[in-house]
């Protein structure tokens, strides 16, 4: 008899513990949700990574890159690309009209933006180069700019420089301290 009443109470408390566990109701799932996600923080490495952004149906820039390390937190990410990064940016048609490689770089996805470090070339289609150690780029607005030196070769000459705004292809570009010596051209008076 003493046996019976033990094993009574433990199937009365083991039955219990299910009711007594009910579901989050929507509102409570919710609010467990958003607390969670706004301390989590989220990595993930890719290897060998190919990204495409598109616009309008048409892809605008295609990226590679040997390593990709995605970083996650409060819904925004930052992707950091490392060992030889190299983006190509296309025009509304499709063609390639600018490349940039760099050793490293970081994409901000809710900005569209791109901060490429060490070695950074940027060659267009126009026969223009430009070299520096720190480049942005603004997908959005098409600009690139950097307050590290410059060089901006094209074929007829080269100019450098520290700090460069201007148009990703190079057609338009302002140095704000310019370095060195160079010509200008002087038209004949008639």
């Amino acid at each position: 008899m003493y046996w019976f009443p033990k094993n009574l109470c433990l199937l009365i408390v083991i039955g219990l513990v299910p009711l007594a566990c009910t579901d989050l109701s929507d509102y409570d799932h919710d609010r467990v949700s958003d607390a969670l996600s706004d301390s989590l923080l989220s990595v993930t490495e890719s290897r060998h990574i190919e990204m495409n952004i598109i616009d309008d149906e048409v892809k605008t820039v295609t990226l590679f890159a040997p390593i990709a390390i995605t970083y996650t937190k409060d819904r925004e990410t930052e992707t950091h690309l490392k060992d030889s990064v190299l983006v190509l940016v296309r025009d509304s048609l499709g063609t390639v009209h600018t490349r940039v490689s760099s050793m490293e770089a970081r994409y901000i996805g809710n900005r569209s933006e791109f901060h490429f470090h060490d070695e950074v070339v940027v060659e267009s289609d126009d026969q223009r180069t430009l070299y520096t150690d720190y480049l942005k780029w603004s997908h959005q607005s098409r600009s690139i700019e950097t307050p590290d030196f410059v060089i901006v070769v094209t074929e007829s000459d080269s100019i450098t420089g520290y700090g460069l705004q201007g148009s990703d292809d190079l057609l338009e570009y302002t140095l704000f301290e310019v370095t060195g010596e160079f010509s200008l051209e002087q038209n004949p008076k008639d």
